[in-house]
């Protein structure tokens, strides 16, 4: 591990033990946030009352909740930024051609949002709910429109299987934002998953999961297709939580295991690698029926790459070292936020997030190093339903030369909750 690895490992260290003493979302675009301690929240906040159909009336119910929104975002680019819909710092240019240098500016209604929230009443304790929500965010192009599946989830006495955020992922110390991603470092994609969770006398609660995905690694060959590569065993995930009016504190760690082409046969070898983070949300000033909080997280561990936002489908999990042995990458990413309540319709946030690898048994000269993220925002919901932000964004991407790029994002949305 080199010395600037290790710095960055103590910094992150101390900053988490600042804040620990005192977590979409529900997600990235919920604004009205629901600080609540509730593990499995709906990924889009269900909204008022249900409407309620009687399958059998004498027995059986069932209700069916249609919700979502319709969401615009735009903005300004400054620097090298790709991507008009997401931002992400490790994908900034370092080395820029003219046209990557110019700004730009956009309009974008695919995070546009549908999603059928269902409820079947086995007795009055006994229920099963299943949720299915999509957008139109397919593919990085502004202009495909396809619908996308984002969540596909049923669960029953504590079992959830479907399709969500991962288990990796605390959801209420996500960020409000306006950013589609939000922090660099923030865990958990959405995969297929079996998850149970448990709470016990609603202070603590408990999960394990299995979960797939695909493989995320540099081959040794460019040439060897290894886009059907598979993992012999799921991913096992699983955290403790400490839940209170204050917030909550989550420890979660991780087990995987990856499946590559050896280098010099057609042999299908494996790794096994894992990781931990912890993460929570703390609140404070209470007043009124409002509150500050400050959100955290910090992950490290050794191929696990896929699991955090920035570096996801870079091939970071595990690489060819230097002496010819595929090797899983140390990586570590951390983020603090800060949200300041003005009222009970209007928020602000600061976020800073960075992550990083350790890629000195590496000989890449242009292989990643280091991305850092910083944003600060105002949201306004003047009347229910409607929500509107701005915010401004930062981000830094550096290699192992020690070069680096640097992008700024002036963004805003509009959502209008159905």
């Amino acid at each position: 591990m080199t010395t600037n690895f290790k710095i960055v490992v103590a910094f992150c260290f101390t900053m988490l033990g600042a804040y620990a003493f005192a977590q979409d979302s529900i997600d990235t675009l919920s604004v009205k946030q629901q600080n609540n301690t509730k593990d499995n929240q709906d990924p889009l906040p269900v909204r008022e009352k249900r409407s309620r159909y009687n399958e059998n009336r004498k027995s059986k119910k069932i209700s069916l909740d249609f919700i979502g929104y319709i969401k615009l975002i735009g903005g300004v680019d400054l620097g090298n930024i790709q991507n008009t819909s997401e931002f992400y710092p490790s994908k900034i240019p370092i080395y820029p051609t003219l046209r990557e240098e110019k700004p730009r500016s956009f309009l974008d209604a695919r995070q546009t949002r549908l999603a059928v929230d269902g409820e079947y009443e086995v007795s009055s304790t006994d229920k099963v709910h299943i949720y299915v929500e999509m957008d139109f965010f397919n593919t990085e192009a502004a202009t495909s429109f396809v619908p996308h599946l984002r969540h596909a989830y049923g669960e029953y006495k504590g079992f959830l299987i479907g399709q969500t955020w991962s288990t990796m992922k605390n959801t209420s110390a996500f960020p409000v934002q306006v950013d589609f991603e939000g922090p660099n470092s923030i865990t958990g994609p959405r995969n297929p998953m079996i998850r149970y969770t448990q709470s016990i006398n609603n202070k603590y609660s408990y999960a394990v999961a299995l979960e797939t995905h695909s493989e995320d690694y540099t081959p040794f060959d460019a040439n060897i297709d290894d886009s059907m590569a598979f993992l012999y065993v799921p991913d096992l995930i699983g955290y403790i939580q400490k839940n209170g009016n204050w917030g909550n504190l989550r420890l979660t760690g991780i087990l995987k295991n990856m499946s590559y082409t050896n280098t010099s046969s057609d042999a299908i070898k494996s790794i096994t690698s894992g990781g931990a983070a912890v993460s929570g949300i703390v609140k404070f000033f209470n007043r009124k029926e409002i509150n500050d909080d400050i959100r955290f997280s910090y992950t490290y561990g050794v191929g696990i790459a896929h699991y955090i936002n920035d570096l996801r489908g870079q091939g970071l999990d595990a690489a060819p070292d230097n002496i010819g042995d595929m090797s899983p990458i140390p990586v570590m990413g951390g983020f603090v936020a800060y949200k300041h309540a003005w009222s009970k319709t209007a928020t602000s946030s600061a976020v800073f997030s960075f992550t990083s690898i350790d890629n000195s048994d590496y000989t890449e000269d242009n292989m990643y190093d280091f991305s850092t993220y910083g944003a600060v925002n105002y949201m306004w919901s003047p009347v229910d339903r409607l929500d509107y932000g701005i915010e401004l964004i930062y981000g830094k991407n550096q290699n192992k030369l020690g070069d680096n790029g640097v992008g700024y994002r002036a963004q805003f949305m509009a959502i209008y909750h159905l």
